[in-house]
């Protein structure tokens, strides 16, 4: 018990010292937001493309959970389970929480489902989304990676750190796709040496992973196509307000690796600590007030969020 209160309180204080931090220095300002209202368009652009990312992700979801079901899970079922979970996630701090909020839900449609495939069904989903990132910005990397350097000199190092991912990545798929049995095998030989129930879950998550293994570069080429919903939906708030100081494409090349930021389990959505990561990113194209361009985006993404209370509300699950 006190050690969760210790670690409530430490996560508060790194979100509230970033914040006065950000405030003092003057690189976070909320007059944005108010000029946001004269932008309906950009935030109704946003929402309509919030809640469609939102269907794509319970679509690659139900994709993987076709492993064990044993029947036609409907996807606006998990649509509003994963609003459920959003809304969760933004009220508690990191995503974790709107996961076991997931599990319990899920398990109104199927229900002998256990609870470690869950588990791991949320793990596989968000491996598959993270490649997906690391795909789109590895590939905006090398195809524009002049068209980058040009308008932005200082993205230099960033684009290398892409380039790696991506080419790490790639070798994983194809590692997975064409030699997955020997990766088993030396899972196998491993647990029998070292942790050995650590190790079985271990395998028994490859041997999930190696089941739907044809629905893997689906879901791949799925996720690429969801991050970069994300950066439109970041692009379509911000766009006005950069004054032409970044285009789309160096968008592209690192607002995905911010938003991945924003699972860390510190902060409610992100709160403060999404702000110091975006103000540090925003600098590479020399834009000073990247906290308050991301502060616009973060209380719309909170707002469309928060709406998952309703079918929360409209549940019938206690």
């Amino acid at each position: 018990m006190l050690k969760t209160i210790f670690i409530n309180l430490a996560k508060f204080s790194i979100t509230t010292g970033l914040v006065i931090w950000l405030l003092q220095s003057g690189k976070l300002d909320f007059k944005l937001l108010a000029n946001l209202a004269n932008q309906p368009l950009s935030v109704l652009l946003a929402i309509t493309l919030s809640v469609l990312n939102l269907t794509l992700v319970s679509y690659r979801w139900k994709s993987i959970l076709k492993a064990r079901s044993q029947v036609d899970i409907p996807v606006f079922g998990l649509f509003k389970i994963n609003w459920i979970g959003q809304f969760f996630s933004s009220v508690l701090p990191g995503s974790v929480t709107g996961d076991l909020v997931k599990i319990i839900y899920v398990q109104k449609f199927e229900r002998h489902f256990s609870k470690k495939f869950l588990f791991a069904s949320i793990l596989i989903d968000r491996v598959m989304g993270l490649a997906g990132l690391i795909l789109l910005v590895g590939f905006f990397s090398l195809i524009f990676s002049g068209h980058i350097l040009q308008s932005a000199p200082a993205m230099a190092p960033l684009l290398k750190f892409n380039h790696i991912l991506v080419l790490l990545v790639t070798l994983a798929v194809i590692l997975f796709m064409y030699w997955h049995h020997y990766i088993r095998k030396i899972l196998t030989k491993i647990q029998a040496l070292l942790l050995p129930k650590i190790m079985g879950q271990l395998v028994n998550l490859w041997d999930d992973l190696v089941l739907i293994r044809s629905k893997i570069l689906k879901a791949i080429g799925l996720s690429i196509i969801i991050q970069f919903i994300g950066v439109l939906i970041f692009w379509s708030l911000i766009s006005s307000f950069v004054d032409g100081r970044m285009d789309f494409i160096q968008a592209v090349a690192f607002l995905p690796l911010g938003l991945m930021a924003l699972a860390l389990p510190i902060a409610p959505s992100g709160l403060g600590v999404g702000h110091a990561i975006f103000q540090t990113l925003f600098e590479f194209s020399g834009i000073q007030n990247g906290a308050s361009l991301f502060n616009i985006y973060f209380v719309v993404s909170l707002s469309v969020n928060l709406i998952g209370a309703i079918p929360y509300l409209l549940s019938k699950r206690k």
